[in-house]
């Protein structure tokens, strides 16, 4: 333009007008705004009917853990949310902290929403402009996993990020995460409906509900607006193809939320996360996997920038909304970041948050990741609280196959995972006895450090904690009970001391993605020493089953 000022006057007046429009443009840019509420009034909801606005799973969370419902568990004033709709577009309303996102290109209207009395301020959190740099997610790998003695085994190339925290101990007690809602937030989950290795969840009708608070639909599969990150993270809970790969909870349920916009990087991303917990938390989800941090924004944004010094645990607006999921019974797993060798050095937001669990990443042989954020958190409290493997981890790629990448953005939902095993084993401990649990079960917990913070968690340790805790909580195993033979061809026993002679005993025998296969009742009295036969199906395909007994046992077992 500046040569064209000198080439022609009218080329001048030419250059202001679209000078003028450019202005206009930015001008006319859609706004994002969070508008602070004053309070709740008006609400037609109550505390006392809080099936109202909350799933019976969110409120037996509560009920089992102790725990309040309290005035920030009321939806926000729908009066004033009509009010505030009536002017601009609302993009979703937040009852913890009583706020509600809204969209407009009119830049008066930030003085319009101030002058309605319930609203207590209106601040900025997107420009909506394109992004000033290219944001980077974890890339994966062209090549294949890497071989070791372990890939013959039922994990297949998951073998030892599933081995060296000892989810194995959880799976051979019975727990897959049967009956536990695992929310996970990203970017997108690019063909993760379509994905073999994830498919037996779809199948069995075990991902509940999907949500993009990006762009505002049910949408998370879809390109352009998915990115493969989220199938990515995802698989490595859900991932259901024995002795090729198996995730650490594949038998959980799911909700899968993009709250992550790849185009650009504004703080608005937080405040999504913060409407997915939300909503996770009402829907009765009991473990959030985040593989997702903040540190500073486009230069559009540069307000809202964090610095180390916000990394308090407490300050930025998606750890207040960590620890306020937290205080409802929810188990808040987030990755540490990936800037450990960068200026930054130190774990990202929502990584540094009090209540959440923070994961860095090991090599396969148990050495903290160059790249894996530091901690503590800028408050000195000990982060990262445990390590998983995440250099490289073993994922299924958008194709389907079995791949490998690295970050924190996989050792996040290996551990969240576990720890959805840990929560089916105990649904009645609080969500804090057993993060510390876990804690103690960890490779250096005596000494911590700023590089693997408690160290590798040993979760066939924490659940032995847990388990002289709350001796009467879990869905009770006997090693002594015997299944034989195992694995089996056609048939197979069951021993155990505790079938109920005289009576009607029940059994169902599930494949791994949660469906029943068979199931059956027998009389134990003609059977010496309570032994019960059971013939499963002739045509029953080879692979690995999980058995039922009375609705209290459960037993893995294997189909020749």
């Amino acid at each position: 333009m500046a040569k064209g000022i000198l080439l022609h006057i009218r080329i001048i007046v030419l250059s202001l007008f679209v000078l003028l429009l450019s202005v206009d443009s930015v001008l006319a840019q859609t706004m994002t705004y969070y508008v602070q509420l004053r309070d709740k009034q008006h609400s037609t909801y109550s505390l006392s009917r809080p099936e109202e606005f909350l799933s019976p799973k969110a409120i037996e969370r509560r009920r089992s853990q102790n725990i309040e419902i309290i005035e920030n568990d009321l939806p926000v004033s729908a009066v004033y949310l009509r009010q505030i709709a009536a002017i601009c577009p609302v993009s979703y309303s937040l009852k913890w902290s009583n706020g509600v996102v809204v969209r407009s290109d009119d830049p008066s209207v930030v003085q319009r929403l101030k002058a309605f009395p319930f609203v207590s301020g209106v601040r900025k959190i997107s420009s909506g402009g394109p992004s000033t740099r290219h944001k980077v997610l974890d890339d994966v790998m062209a090549t294949k996993a890497a071989v070791s003695l372990m890939d013959t085994t039922f994990y297949g190339k998951a073998a030892r990020q599933s081995t060296m925290i000892h989810i194995n101990s959880l799976h051979e007690k019975g727990y897959w995460g049967d009956g536990v809602i695992i929310a996970v937030m990203d970017a997108g989950f690019l063909h993760a409906d379509s994905n073999r290795l994830m498919r037996p969840a779809f199948d069995a009708g075990r991902v509940l509900y999907t949500w993009n608070f990006v762009f505002n639909n049910s949408d998370v599969f879809g390109s352009p607006q998915a990115n493969p990150h989220g199938c990515e993270t995802f698989s490595c809970i859900s991932a259901n193809r024995p002795y090729e790969m198996v995730g650490t909870a594949p038998n959980a349920s799911f909700l899968l939320f993009q709250t992550e916009d790849e185009r650009s990087e504004t703080i608005v991303e937080e405040y999504n996360w913060a409407a997915a917990a939300e909503r996770a938390d009402s829907m009765g989800a009991s473990v959030f996997s985040t593989s997702l941090g903040y540190t500073t924004f486009d230069n559009t944004d540069t307000i809202d920038n964090h610095s180390y010094a916000d990394m308090t645990g407490h300050t930025t607006p998606i750890a207040i909304a960590v620890n306020r999921a937290a205080s409802k019974g929810i188990l808040i797993i987030n990755s540490a970041g990936n800037e450990g060798a960068e200026a930054w050095h130190y774990i990202a937001t929502p990584g540094d948050a009090d209540s959440g669990v923070t994961v860095g990443a090991v090599t396969p042989a148990s050495i903290i990741a160059a790249f894996s954020s530091r901690g503590p958190n800028s408050s000195g409290q000990v982060k990262p609280d445990v390590c998983a493997q995440g250099n490289p981890a073993t994922l299924a790629n958008i194709n389907g196959a079995v791949a490998t990448a690295s970050g924190t953005s996989f050792s996040c939902p290996i551990t969240a995972g576990a720890f959805a095993c840990l929560r089916e084993a105990f649904p009645s401990a609080p969500n804090m006895i057993i993060v510390d649990a876990v804690r103690r079960s960890c490779s250096q917990y005596s000494h911590p450090d700023g590089d693997y913070g408690y160290g590798i968690p040993d979760f066939g340790d924490a659940y032995d904690r847990l388990k002289a805790l709350y001796p009467d909580d879990t869905i009770a195993y006997v090693s002594s009970t015997r299944i034989f033979p195992n694995p089996f061809t056609t048939s197979f026993k069951v021993i155990m001391t505790d079938l109920i002679k005289d009576s009607i005993n029940t059994a169902e025998l599930y494949d791994y993605s949660g469906q029943i296969v068979w199931n059956g009742s027998a009389h134990t009295i003609t059977f010496l020493h309570n032994i019960w036969e059971i013939t499963p199906p002739a045509n029953l395909a080879a692979g690995v089953y999980v058995l039922s007994v009375n609705k209290t046992r459960k037993y893995r077992l294997v189909k020749k």
